[in-house]
């Protein structure tokens, strides 16, 4: 990645998510319901039912990182887990795990692993960072300095005669770019823009891919 990329790193998150039905998680009992409905008490017993795989999944990537980037035990604050949440601080970056009840499938979850708050993008692209975390993140996330007009993005975009292929909706409210050259999706809102792979990818290889797809955006109106 060039030094033009690595620059932004800081600015972007890794992500991963995966769904799963509320009965299969590790705490469901026979005496448990499955939720109707969506709501704060909801939520809370999903996280507790789902403590046991966040614990397994602290310790895991508690040990990861002492050994592959040789963090001491006073380099890591660990959130333990509270409401379906924790985390991981590192002197490089935060790892965080949520479980949080799905609003529209009641019957299901969405698990969320994300790395981000890079202070130093070196340790990001080095071998200990791949070795960690392998091919788990698909999405690559930024938050824009500023608000974006769709509808002025999407007007840019038609103005343009370029490889890029865009899809949006009636209200204008996202859309989505696609290229043949470069695979992936990026997927634009008001206050987040998120390139998605159609499979995980190794994290230098999945920012390589981002920065790629946003230098075919350069010059645009609203980015």
């Amino acid at each position: 990645m060039g030094s033009s990329a690595e620059q932004h790193v800081t600015n972007v998150a890794l992500v991963s998510e995966q769904r799963q039905r509320v009965r299969d998680l590790s705490g469901f009992r026979k005496a448990h319901s499955v939720p109707f409905a969506n709501s704060e008490r909801t939520q809370s017993f999903v996280g507790r039912i789902a403590s046991d795989e966040i614990d397994e999944d602290l310790d895991t990537r508690f040990r990861e990182f002492r050994k592959n980037f040789r963090f001491k035990r006073s380099d890591l604050v660990v959130s333990e887990p509270a409401n379906g949440e924790a985390a991981i601080t590192t002197p490089w970056f935060e790892y965080r795990i949520t479980v949080t009840h799905d609003p529209l499938a009641p019957s299901e979850v969405t698990w969320r692993r994300q790395v981000t708050q890079f202070h130093d993008p070196v340790p990001l692209l080095s071998p200990e960072f791949a070795t960690v975390f392998g091919m788990v993140f698909d999405t690559v996330e930024f938050e824009p300095p500023e608000p974006i007009h769709i509808e002025a993005f999407i007007d840019s975009i038609e103005n343009r005669n370029d490889s890029l292929n865009l899809e949006y909706d009636r209200q204008s409210t996202w859309c989505e770019l696609t290229t043949a050259l470069i695979p992936g999706r990026l997927v634009v809102e008001t206050d987040r823009v998120a390139f998605v792979t159609n499979e995980p990818q190794l994290p230098a290889r999945l920012l390589n891919a981002f920065f790629e797809f946003r230098t075919q955006l350069t010059g645009l109106e609203c980015f």
